[in-house]
């Protein structure tokens, strides 16, 4: 038999998992957005798209127009989004996995064929959290922005997606 705080750990795990995945997802959608508008503009001003229309942009326009493709091509190489969306989705994968091993563990709390030890489950919840450490930890080295709004949405769906499953 486990103990109402374990049960509460796991639960919190639980939920802690189900928002991990949805922010990340979310991180990932976000910088494969960015970085796919970066390069439409570096395409569209560097490979020549305008050229057609070239002649008739103002001859102090041009300049500008250089700029910008100097400009996106340096934002290009600092902001590394690719990078960032490549980081994100992995963490996404990985904290699907680890949601999915949570539901497990809390599902076999309330299992009355097999009741839970109360080792046994702080052994595999202590896995489980430093499974989650590691898996975002990454997030810092590949210098990812915290984002309170992706952050609030994230925590929210969690909630009601979790009510719904256990209610």
């Amino acid at each position: 038999m486990v103990t109402e705080r374990t049960r509460t750990e796991v639960w919190q795990g639980l939920w802690d998992a189900r928002r991990m995945v949805r922010y990340y997802q979310a991180l990932y959608t976000q910088y494969q957005r960015r970085n796919r508008v970066t390069l439409r503009v570096l395409v569209l001003f560097g490979a020549g798209a305008l050229v057609p229309v070239w002649d008739r942009i103002p001859d102090v326009v041009q300049p500008v127009a250089g700029l910008l493709v100097a400009a996106t091509s340096l934002w290009i190489l600092f902001a590394e989004y690719a990078t960032k969306s490549a980081v994100s989705h992995s963490i996404a994968a990985q904290c699907e996995e680890l949601a999915s091993e949570w539901a497990t563990l809390f599902a076999r709390l309330d299992n009355p064929d097999e009741e839970a030890e109360e080792q046994q489950t702080r052994r595999s919840l202590d896995d489980l959290k430093r499974r989650m450490r590691d898996a975002t930890y990454r997030s810092g080295d590949a210098k990812l922005v915290d984002n309170e709004k992706i952050n609030e949405k994230a925590t929210a769906a969690a909630t009601a997606e979790l009510k719904a499953s256990y209610a």
